[in-house]
Order: C-alpha cells, then sequence, then structure tokens
C-alpha cells in the first residue's frame, strides 16, 4: 500500500493523510459493497489494504452500509468531506484500481466490483 500511496502522493499533490483516507473508503466500499468470495480473494494480492480499512474504519463506520445506493453515494460524500475535488477523487479511484488490476488481474477486480453502481467509470 505504501508504494499506492506514495505514488498518489508524488503526482496529484494530495496530503498523505487524505490519501490514505481516501484509500480506505475506497477499498472499504468494494470490501463492503463488492462480491465478498471475490473481495476475500482481491485483498489477499493487496498487501496492506486490510490494514488500511481498518485504520480508517472508524470513521467509516455505518456509512458505506444501507442500500444499492448507499455505499457509492456515502463514499462520495465521505471523499467530498475530506476536501477532495472531483478530479483528485477520479485520480485517487483510478489509482487504487490500476494498483488492484496491476497486483491481481483485470478479471478479478471487475468481478469484485462490477455491481457496485459508479464504479464502472474507473473499470
Amino acid at each position: 500500500m505504501q508504494e499506492l500511496i506514495n505514488g498518489i502522493v508524488a503526482k496529484s499533490g494530495i496530503p498523505r493523510e487524505k490519501v490514505e483516507e481516501a484509500l480506505g473508503v475506497i477499498f472499504n466500499l468494494i470490501k463492503t459493497q463488492g462480491n465478498s468470495a471475490k473481495v476475500a480473494e482481491l485483498f489477499v494480492m493487496l498487501p496492506g489494504v486490510e490494514e488500511l480499512v481498518r485504520r480508517q474504519s472508524g470513521s467509516l463506520t455505518g456509512l458505506l452500509a444501507g442500500g444499492m445506493m448507499g455505499g457509492p453515494l456515502a463514499a462520495i460524500t465521505k471523499l467530498q468531506a475530506l476536501g477532495l475535488s472531483t478530479e483528485q477523487m477520479r485520480e485517487v479511484g483510478s489509482a487504487a484500481l490500476a494498483h488492484a488490476r496491476a497486483r491481481a488481474g483485470d478479471d478479478l477486480v471487475r468481478q469484485c466490483a462490477a455491481n457496485i453502481p459508479g464504479i464502472s467509470g474507473f473499470l
């Protein structure tokens, strides 16, 4: 995860703490809304992602649950609350999914996230 975080910070100029929080939101969304069996496979291939989600989960508890659109809309709201612009959200989201694809393959990432509304633009 540190490689991903460092890359996003260097490329975007977003402060490290915000990048970590944003990645926590994105991966928590995938964890709570994605195909649970496939997400478990994915997370094994992404060392540090469980710890990142766990560290950020205090501010996410209950936020990303409930309803088909509850998770994605809540995630966007949380990312906005971090002060991220739409472009920054797109940049962090795209980097997160590109990292996951590089580590686990495109098919697995698609299977994890395919049913999450709004994430298809990043796949």
